[in-house]
Formats: structure tokens, C-alpha cells, sequence
């Protein structure tokens, strides 16, 4: 009788053990389900603007890239000019890729012009703006921000 009572209740473990797992595994895909719906929701609602541009007169060179996100797309476009060419690059993402809607490049010169009095202008959506200075008084440190004290 015992072991009859032993049997019974391995068979009922065996057989409620499948059932506990598949009910398991329903509930961890329903949860990244849920988890990966929010994560879409997020990156479509992500709504941001930046900026940034330095015009580098020491090294003669210039960059430059806007990015604004909002409903999931995203819309910008980045420069640069060092010497030889000018060149930009307008894009915009969104669910159907990474698209380059325009570009530019232009021939401006024989390379760049090294100007060691010139100060190069940075501006970004985070830092503000400053300027900095070769600075040939220190071998270790080339460049000073020129509003420090």
C-alpha cells in the first residue's frame, strides 16, 4: 500500500513537472513581451536636440554635426573641412534604416594652414562655449583654454 502511495505521487510529480515548466516559459515570453513593447515605446517616444562645432583656426579645420530625435525619427547632418575639402552630410533614421538624404563635398585649398596665433571656437549643446590657444610656453600641455584663469 505504501509503495503504491510512493508510486502515485512520483507519477503526479513526472507528470505536473511539463506542465510547470510550459506554464513557466508562457509567463518569461509574455514578460520579454512586455519587456521588448516598452522598449520600442521608449526608443519611439526618445525626444532629444544636440549640437556641436568647432572651428579650429591653429589647425585650420573645421567640424560641425545637429541631431534631433523626436517620433522615432531621427534627423541631422555633419561637416568637416580640413584643408583639401569641405564636405556634409545630411541623414535621417527611422524604422525603414540609416539614410543619407544629401551630400556635399567641395575642393577648398592645398591642405591645411598651420597657424600657431589662432584660436579654435568650440561650442556644444553640453559644454557652452569656449576657446583655446596653442600654448608654447609648456611642452606637455599644447592647448589652453583661453578664458582660464
Amino acid at each position: 500500500m505504501f509503495r503504491l502511495f510512493v508510486l502515485t505521487l512520483c507519477l503526479t510529480a513526472v507528470f505536473a513537472l511539463p506542465a510547470y515548466e510550459n506554464e513557466r516559459l508562457r509567463r518569461d515570453a509574455e514578460s520579454d513581451a512586455a519587456l521588448e513593447e516598452e522598449r520600442q515605446k521608449q526608443a519611439y517616444e526618445a525626444k532629444y536636440d544636440f549640437g556641436s562645432k568647432v572651428d579650429d583656426q591653429i589647425n585650420d579645420g573645421q567640424l560641425e554635426r545637429e541631431e534631433h530625435r523626436e517620433n522615432g525619427k531621427t534627423v541631422g547632418h555633419y561637416g568637416y573641412s580640413d584643408g583639401f575639402v569641405r564636405r556634409t552630410v545630411h541623414y535621417e533614421a527611422d524604422e525603414n534604416g540609416y539614410r543619407v538624404t544629401k551630400e556635399t563635398q567641395e575642393n577648398i585649398g592645398e591642405g591645411p594652414q598651420f597657424n600657431d596665433q589662432g584660436i579654435a571656437d568650440v561650442q556644444t549643446s553640453l559644454a557652452g562655449q569656449y576657446q583655446i590657444k596653442l600654448d608654447s610656453s609648456d611642452n606637455e600641455k599644447h592647448y589652453k583654454d583661453v578664458n582660464a584663469a
